[in-house]
């Protein structure tokens, strides 16, 4: 009995009696119906089954932009199953119905792993906010609730890992109620520029970076002179793509951080495809900025529901000195200042100094854990204690040897 109250005090043990609940009541058949009348759960496993849903997921997502973002995108999820399934990573998408028609979709990828099945948010490492795709209304959370019974129905799956919760998610009042906080609370800084009329009233704002942007431009303007563009998928946005990524990994070299996202080709050729294919409804588009003709600086965006997602930014070692990543990413507010269909630009977590520069609001991000079955306590601990632990240990070494550990991993 001492046993067991430790474990309910120090691993939740009352999480872990429900999830014991959860695999016997339900059922290990495909379709599960959910008690609300009218409504039917379904789980898609294959390749055909998710193109064969591709037109109706991208409909939901036009009604659910107000909470689903960039990264819950049906193109980008299709592109990204096409990198990242193999015989470890399967794409599994519960989709829910209301007397026939889709009012959510949850793409999640299941990995078989030394500590069980566990399951998580499709799309990552390129995903960096989690979320439910799903309609408006009293009801979510009891969709939500059902869409999560025919996960535990699966039994090959003990611990379902939900990173980058926004507070403003979707997702986020279910999960606060049903899962167990993982990590600190992070927050996302963003920028919403209603209040400015037009990129001129912006710069008059006496933002501090854009002062000291300046005289940053007047240099980088007599080097040959300056220009900026905002680029949409094609060829020049995917060849900037891969040049994004040789500044950033050779970046992450000098800096000795690991960069596991970074270190992934598969991340890179999924990032290229998307930025090639004008078709795909991604969203991506591309900063460029150049200075005498070459290019200093690069910032990868995303654009979906009156949102620009910045998602990853790199600069051109030559003009490291010259800071063109500040001036990149003030030019790239800019343009969605001017830009009719974007009202907030989101450089996404962590809340860092340089782009606390350029917000004026926060949202709470959390990461949640569900054990949904016995072997996923282990999953819980490593994703809760052991993982942190670990990456806070890496990053107290020192510089030469972290970057010998980086190189030893290619």
């Amino acid at each position: 009995m001492e046993a067991l109250l430790i474990l309910q005090e120090a691993v939740l043990f009352d999480q872990l009696l429900y999830a014991v609940g959860l695999v016997g009541a339900a059922s290990a058949d495909e379709r599960v119906e959910a008690p609300d009348s009218g409504i039917a759960v379904t789980t898609l496993r294959t390749h055909e089954a998710v193109e064969a849903l591709a037109p109706e997921w991208r409909a939901l997502e036009a009604r659910a932009s107000a909470t689903a973002t960039a990264f819950q995108a049906c193109d980008l999820h299709r592109v990204w199953a096409r990198h990242f399934c193999d015989t470890r990573t399967a794409l599994r998408v519960v989709t829910l119905r209301r007397n026939g028609r889709l009012v959510l979709v949850w793409p999640l990828a299941v990995g078989q792993t030394a500590l069980g099945g566990v399951a998580a948010w499709a799309g990552d490492p390129l995903g960096q906010y989690g979320d439910v795709v799903v309609e408006a209304g009293p009801a979510r959370d009891r969709w939500i609730e059902a869409a999560f019974r025919e996960i535990g129905a699966w039994g090959d799956v003990s611990f379902l890992h939900l990173c980058g919760v926004r507070a403003d998610s979707a997702v986020a009042r279910w999960a606060g109620k049903r899962g167990r906080r993982i990590g600190v609370t992070q927050e996302a800084p963003a920028l919403d520029h209603s209040p400015f009329e037009n990129a001129a009233a912006f710069a008059k704002a006496g933002w501090p970076q854009a002062k000291r942007n300046i005289k940053r431009i007047k240099k980088l303007e007599s080097m040959g002179g300056m220009n900026f563009e905002m680029i949409g998928p094609g060829e020049r946005a995917q060849a900037l793509v891969g040049a994004a990524f040789g500044f950033k990994r050779a970046w992450l070299d000098r800096q000795g951080h690991f960069g596991r996202a970074f270190i992934d080709t598969r991340l890179e050729a999924c990032l290229t495809e998307l930025a090639g294919n004008a078709g795909l409804r991604s969203g991506l588009v591309v900063s460029h900025l150049s200075v005498g003709g070459e290019t200093a600086a690069i910032e990868i965006g995303f654009r979906h529901g009156g949102t620009h997602y910045a998602y990853m930014g790199a600069f051109a070692p030559d003009f490291a000195k010259h800071s063109p990543g500040f001036v990149v990413t003030e030019l790239t507010i800019r343009s969605c200042v001017e830009a009719p269909d974007v009202g907030e630009y989101d450089p996404l977590p962590p809340a860092d100094d340089y782009k606390l520069a350029w917000s004026n609001r926060r949202v709470k991000v959390r990461d949640y854990g569900f054990v949904i079955g016995w072997p996923g306590f282990a999953a819980f601990l490593y994703a809760a204690r052991l993982r942190p632990a670990a990456k806070a240990l890496y990053a107290r070494l020192p510089l030469k040897l972290r970057q010998g550990l980086r190189f030893s991993r290619k």
